[in-house]
């Protein structure tokens, strides 16, 4: 039977607590593996990927028992640094399976919803965590994440310095809850931030095409969706409407005189900003 996941609420800045843990936030594709009568792996939304990866199945097989259930995340890790590449995991997560290993490709486990045919998602997470240690016989591919109950500000400082995507902050008594987003766990994410110009806005959907200035010219890198509220759009839109310099069929472009302020996760391959956020309006 097929489990959704614990969400994770927000959390601005990290924080000391006697009543959490900590552990790294790893940049993948969050998982559900199921060892039922046999391996199943199912994506957080509920898409079955167990033939897309089939050394995973193999090595969660020879990891862990039946009648075990992990939640965890599939990440691409770099062979020297150790760092999930995103990038990787998503050429890897939609290319046709070869029986190839890809080189890096773990699934970490952070939590174990059940165990040897019994549900363990009412017991507290320090339980679910002996548990889990219990439960994995590690190998090449199948992992559990380690942990921290201290110097969780020291830990995010680290993973500023070495550009991870951040932490999570648990509660130590907290139960899983399936589908629902608690405070009891709380993403705290690097963000990198820049200013940039609107280039263009789509007909279709709320979604602004961003650049920025590189070598005299205006660059794409990317598509701002995220922090758009109705009174900007209402705000800027007109702005945009002026400024019309060319438009398709689903797709206005403007001049670039509308500047903003964004966050975003981190620089792509192909030098886009990963889920940029709009945080303020410049001019």
């Amino acid at each position: 039977m097929y489990i959704e996941p614990m969400l994770l609420a927000d959390c601005k800045d990290p924080f000391e607590s006697d009543e959490h843990i900590a552990e790294l936030k790893i940049d993948g594709i969050r998982n559900i593996i199921s060892n039922e009568n046999q391996v199943r792996v199912y994506t957080r939304h509920r898409n079955d990927i167990t033939y897309r990866f089939p050394e995973v199945v193999a090595a969660a097989a020879a990891a862990i028992d039946q009648g075990t259930k992990l939640d965890g995340e599939l990440a691409v890790c770099d062979i020297d640094t150790g760092k999930p590449n995103f990038a990787a995991m998503m050429s890897r997560f939609s290319s046709n399976p070869t029986g190839k290993m890809t080189p890096g490709l773990t699934f970490v486990a952070f939590d174990i919803l059940a165990y040897k045919g019994k549900d363990t998602r009412m017991l507290p997470l320090m339980q679910r965590k002996a548990l889990l240690e219990e439960a994995i016989q590690e190998n090449e591919i199948i992992k559990r994440i380690r942990y921290t109950e201290h110097n969780f500000i020291p830990l995010f400082e680290l993973c500023k310095q070495q550009q991870l995507e951040g932490m999570v902050i648990k509660r130590k008594d907290s139960r899983y809850r399936a589908g629902q987003r608690p405070k009891d766990w709380q993403r705290v994410v690097v963000f990198q931030r820049d200013e940039v110009v609107v280039t263009g806005f789509s007909k279709k959907d709320s979604t602004w095409s961003i650049g920025m200035q590189k070598n005299e010219k205006i660059t794409n890198v990317g598509l701002l969706k995220y922090g758009l509220t109705d009174s900007i759009r209402k705000q800027i839109y007109p702005l945009l409407r002026k400024t019309v310099i060319k438009e398709t069929k689903d797709f206005a472009y403007v001049e670039p005189l509308i500047h903003l302020g964004v966050r975003f996760r981190h620089w792509t391959r192909d030098g886009k900003m990963r889920l940029p956020v709009l945080e303020r309006v410049i001019s």
